[in-house]
């Protein structure tokens, strides 16, 4: 008998081969003193590498968008060979900041720091400086963009009883929302703070993830994902009061994205596309912030969303709320000792670990996915306590 709770017949594990991940990487650019570079953007790269690179928020920031690709491997190789290449083409006293959260910081932030580039959006950036500490908007990442092939979308939508891709669209959006915190207590890499950013203590270090906390990256509003015209509505109401300035500062952990443009009214007359995962921060023990097992898990977790049975309005609500409790307190809790979402997070990775037995998954991606349940077990085997660990060792050999 099957030990997972939604399995009926089993669904072809080759799904998770036609999850394709598209990622973004942003990064600041700091001087030998590990200050924000005031150099100049990087214009004169190889023309094999502008592609890939664009200017962000801040002078010293640069965004890395790789195309969406279903190989992980092939994916982290391409984008380690790109950000490589772009250090390498830095200034001699530049270099590439490492963490998610900012290099130490001057007492007062000029609004010099603002990219002035492109000219048509940069009154929106002098807007959102009103609205915003700097120090918060410093915070950098990783965007995952995952879309469905369409073999995929057919059998999830079969797998669900969900009428269109849309709709398994906002499922899976919905799925991920409520298990924000399992992806903070796994990827959070944010334990520590720099000089600077914290004006006040606020709260204790260390943490796992500053950057997903209420003293992280900002957010204006909470999304609408009971459905799409809700969604598009909520933002576009938003936009209307004044609350956003534009749809783009809608900074959810989970936005659904068209192809054919970023007007929200977009996801209406052309669909979803792909959903964009905004929890993740930089690994700072790789080259490009992000790794072959990570992209991997997200690919397998997405298919095991997926197939889950659709929420009711009131449970996902219910569920939601919830989620936003659990993914502050475990992004504010110390990664040195156990997560208050171990329960929760065991429960869910049984389930899941259960579920990909029953559908005969691969024995690499079963073992991935008994290391996530070994990590909640063992808090030493999450990116933040290693990354905690390494900054204290390296703080102990200055």
């Amino acid at each position: 008998m099957c030990e997972s709770t939604h399995v009926s017949t089993p669904l072809d594990p080759k799904l998770a081969d036609q999850v394709k991940v598209g990622v973004e990487i942003e990064r600041l650019r700091v001087d030998p003193s590990d200050r924000l570079s005031d150099k100049p953007f990087p214009t004169r790269l190889a023309a094999w590498l502008q592609p890939f690179v664009s200017r962000e928020y801040f002078n010293a920031q640069i965004e890395f968008a790789l195309p969406p690709q279903a190989d992980a491997a092939a994916n982290v190789a391409q984008i380690n060979t790109v950000i490589a290449a772009t250090a390498a083409a830095l200034a001699p006293d530049e270099r590439l900041w490492t963490y998610s959260c900012p290099p130490p910081l001057p007492r007062d932030l000029s609004a010099d720091l603002i990219s002035v580039e492109p000219r048509t959006s940069y009154p929106y950036r002098q807007a959102l400086r009103q609205r915003y500490d700097l120090r918060r908007l410093m915070n950098s990442g990783v965007h995952l963009n995952i879309s469905f092939g369409e073999p995929a979308l057919a059998a999830l939508q079969a797998r669900t009883g969900l009428r269109s891709p849309d709709a398994l669209y906002l499922h899976v959006a919905q799925q991920f929302m409520v298990s924000r915190w399992l992806l903070i207590y796994l990827f959070g890499a944010t334990p520590i703070s720099f000089a600077g950013y914290l004006k006040d203590p606020m709260i204790a270090l260390p943490v796992r993830s500053l950057r997903n906390s209420a003293l992280g990256f900002p957010t204006s509003i909470r999304g609408n994902y009971h459905s799409l015209a809700g969604y598009v509505t909520r933002i576009e109401t938003a936009v209307a009061a004044g609350t956003l300035l534009q749809p783009g500062q809608y900074y959810e952990s989970v936005r659904l994205k068209s192809e054919t443009g970023k007007a929200p009214k977009r996801l209406l007359t052309d669909g979803i596309s792909h959903l964009e995962l905004r929890t993740f921060d930089l690994n700072p023990m790789t080259i490009g912030g992000v790794t072959v097992d990570q992209l991997r898990l997200i690919q397998l977790l997405a298919v095991y969303l997926a197939a889950r049975p659709p929420l009711t309005e009131a449970a996902f609500d219910q569920a939601l709320e919830v989620s936003r409790q659990l993914s502050e307190a475990v992004a504010c809790e110390d990664p040195r000792g156990p997560s208050v979402c171990q329960a929760q997070g065991l429960a869910l990775v049984d389930d899941w670990a259960a579920w990909s037995r029953c559908n005969s998954f691969a024995a690499a991606d079963q073992a991935r996915i008994a290391r996530v349940r070994s990590a909640l077990t063992d808090n030493r085997q999450t990116l933040a306590y290693q990354v905690f660990a390494r900054c204290q060792a390296s703080h102990a050999g200055q």
